[in-house]
């Protein structure tokens, strides 16, 4: 067990419990074999500061490790259900099948903890008291079924937002879209997020056999805006308008958004005959969208190098198919980028967003949403860079790509960054 205090000044402590359950074992593998355990769930979780994961003024966390004993993991539910400031609960793991009663229990490995326990324990907090229980589980087969209806009974009486998935080894994809979407913040947004002004954007980077849960109340901010969170203090800045915050980067998609070229207004386009080539187009799509589902549970499994080398080869088919600006090109594109942004190769990704984007500019225009969310994902990963030389070495061409697709307030962050980008990379004399 581990603990931790965060203190950003006076006002309501709030408490974050961890618990990290047992794994399960994967169907998709033959023979089967352990799924990826639970405990991963860590790692993922220590990328992003707790007062982020909860928005309170201070924050305890508490966090339980490849939890085995179910009377322990009660002990630590109920001290954090009497906390009287906003809690989160965070579970991950497993959920098999009580073959007595047919309900629901958290594998532990050597006990289990039954899931309608949890349900009785929150149920004792205030309605007025910000809480929530984020799940990130997978389950056995005999699981699920029961729980698919519509509103599921897993959320019955508890402000839960949970994917559950038939495969263990996805456990930690749902975690991980929600620090990366909490790394990105809402722009614009208050200073606290809803769970539901998250859902789309985590919710997109999961398999379609994910069950996913959403029956906390609405309108609890629990996340702080991390977009907000460098906002100049009244008066600093220059210049009659808002300034915006030198590091404040755009949000950056877990998931590549799917590109759909258009033909520019009043272009001339010779006539096809879209009977004949349907089925072709239809089967290719199909092909392309497989493959690109092989690209990205790999990546997600944490085999970027083999996701890499599948990318590239899916690219270059794409490529001689159907030429470097045609819509399977630029999606296979996208997908490379994202590979090597959760790989930790922010250069490579800045380079080939900012590639997909100047091809968007020639098509579709600088106004087109896919255009500038690609100019975003372009200047976040260039920010992510941790080498300044190397992110020097692309900081022209990422201003120029920002002054193509213009945005007064992006523009100005973008020539402060690449400011201190001279500084830092210019010789002492």
């Amino acid at each position: 067990m581990t603990s931790e205090t965060a203190a950003l000044g006076a006002g309501p402590r709030g408490r974050i419990l961890v618990v990290e359950g047992g794994a399960g074992r994967s169907p998709r593998r033959f023979p089967p074999r352990s799924g990826r355990p639970a405990p991963a769930l860590s790692v993922i979780l220590a990328a992003i500061s707790p007062q982020v994961l909860l928005a309170a003024e201070a924050v305890d966390t508490v966090h339980l490790p490849a939890a085995t004993d179910a009377a322990g993991v009660l002990a630590h539910l109920r001290a954090t259900v009497r906390h009287p400031g906003p809690v989160l609960v965070h579970l991950g793991g497993h959920l098999v099948r009580n073959r007595r009663t047919g309900s629901a229990e958290l594998d532990l490995g050597s006990t289990r903890l039954p899931w309608q326990t949890l349900v009785d324990e929150l149920r004792l907090r205030p309605v007025e008291t910000a809480s929530l229980v984020i799940a990130d589980l997978s389950a056995d087969e005999d699981v699920l079924p029961p729980l698919r209806v519509v509103p599921s009974p897993l959320g019955n009486g508890l402000p839960l937002w949970a994917a559950v998935s038939p495969d263990p080894q996805q456990v930690g994809t749902f975690t991980r879209a929600l620090v990366e979407t909490l790394h990105g913040g809402r722009p614009g947004a208050d200073g606290a997020l809803t769970p539901e002004q998250l859902h789309q954007q985590v919710h997109s980077v999961l398999r379609p056999e994910v069950l996913l849960v959403a029956s906390h109340s609405a309108g609890q901010q629990i996340f702080r805006n991390t977009a907000r969170r460098l906002d100049p203090a009244p008066g600093v800045g220059s210049g009659s308008g808002p300034d915006i915050p030198p590091f404040d980067t755009p949000p950056l998609p877990a998931d590549p958004p799917t590109v759909h070229l258009a033909v520019a207004e009043g272009a001339e386009v010779a006539p096809v005959d879209d009977t004949a080539d349907a089925a072709a187009e239809a089967a290719a799509d199909d092909d392309y969208q497989q493959a690109i589902g092989v690209i990205v549970a790999a990546a997600d499994a944490g085999e970027h190098a083999r996701a890499a080398s599948f990318a590239r080869e899916l690219e270059r088919e794409a490529f001689a198919a159907h030429g470097p600006d045609a819509e399977p090109s630029l999606r296979v594109r996208q997908v490379r980028a994202h590979v090597s942004r959760l790989a930790g190769e922010q250069a490579e990704a800045a380079q080939l967003y900012r590639e997909v984007a100047l091809s968007l500019l020639r098509t579709r225009g600088a106004d087109d949403q896919e255009t500038r969310q690609a100019t975003a994902n372009a200047e976040a990963c260039w920010r992510a860079i941790e080498d300044d030389a190397e992110a020097h070495r692309l900081g022209r061409d990422l201003l120029a790509l920002r002054r193509d697709v213009p945005d007064p307030r992006r523009l100005r962050a973008v020539e402060k960054h690449l400011a201190r980008l001279d500084d830092s990379t210019t010789p002492a004399r």
